[in-house]
C-alpha cells in the first residue's frame, strides 16, 4: 500500500540515512533535519510504500507560495515514478498561489519531471550548485 503522510521526529534517523545515501557529499545533517521537522514554516511528507520509505519532499511556506526545498526518492526507487507520484500529491493538496524550487542544469530527469507538471524555467542562477549553474522554476496555479 502507498502512503503520502506527515514526517515526525521519529522518521528523523530514515530521512537522514535516504540523505546519506542519495547526497553522500552535499546531505543534511541529523540536528538540521530535526530543525526543519519542528519549524513551522516547513511541511515535510513522506512516500511510504508496504512500510518503506521511499521518499520524501521538504516545502517551505513564502506568504501564499511555497517552494519546494528537496524532493528526493531513495536510489533503488527512482525511475519508477515516485517523484511523479508525491509531485502530484504536492500540487493536488496544498494551498499555494504559485511552487518555486531551484535545479541543477545537469539533472535533466528532474527537469523533466517538473516541465511535465506544468512547471517553467524562469532564469538561471549563475554558479547555484557551486560551478554549477541552476535554474529557478516556476508553477502558477
Amino acid at each position: 500500500m502507498i502512503v503520502i503522510k506527515p514526517v515526525n521526529n521519529t522518521d528523523g534517523l530514515l530521512l537522514f540515512l535516504l540523505e546519506q545515501e542519495n547526497y553522500p557529499q552535499h546531505y543534511y545533517k541529523y540536528r538540521n533535519l530535526i530543525q526543519i521537522l519542528n519549524n513551522v514554516n516547513y511541511l515535510v511528507y513522506k512516500l511510504v510504500l508496504n512500510n518503506n520509505l521511499v521518499g520524501y519532499f521538504i516545502l517551505m511556506h513564502s506568504g501564499d507560495d511555497l517552494e519546494i526545498i528537496k524532493l528526493t526518492v531513495k536510489k533503488r526507487y527512482q525511475h519508477q515514478g515516485w517523484g511523479d507520484k508525491m509531485l502530484t500529491y504536492l500540487l493536488e493538496h496544498f494551498y499555494f498561489n504559485s511552487v518555486f524550487l531551484e535545479v541543477n542544469e545537469h539533472n535533466l530527469a528532474a527537469q523533466k519531471l517538473y516541465l511535465k507538471h506544468g512547471f517553467h524555467i524562469v532564469r538561471t542562477i549563475p554558479q547555484y550548485y557551486g560551478n554549477e549553474n541552476g535554474y529557478l522554476m516556476r508553477y502558477d496555479k
